[in-house]
């Protein structure tokens, strides 16, 4: 690994302690506005949104709306059983399962 390589991850690890600290540093002694409060628990959410759904309806690196994209079924199964068993680890293997089973048959 070349020199570069580690200045820039070390210069990246400190902007991020820089934008989480400042936070801590200067929201101390102050109370957060409750519209922004609220906003900040939607963060997790968001993020995770951003990594799954482009892998579902874009899986080979353009839209794909069709029926036969197999990770669009795969992820609506997963979705129900999460509502249907309200537990995610099952609701993996589930969505897993279908990904697997809905590959072979379309």
């Amino acid at each position: 690994m070349s020199i570069e390589y580690l200045i820039l991850i070390l210069l990246m690890g400190v902007a991020t302690y820089i934008t989480r600290a400042s936070f801590l540093v200067f929201l101390k002694n102050k109370e957060i506005p409750k519209g922004i409060y609220r906003s900040l628990k939607y963060i997790p959410v968001s993020i995770l949104s951003t990594l799954i759904f482009p892998g579902i309806f874009a899986p080979y690196g353009r839209l794909d709306l069709a029926i036969t994209n197999s990770y669009m079924g795969a992820g609506l199964i997963t979705v129900v059983s999460v509502l249907v068993f309200k537990n995610s680890v099952l609701s993996i293997i589930i969505g897993i399962t279908a990904l697997i089973a809905l590959r072979q048959f379309i």
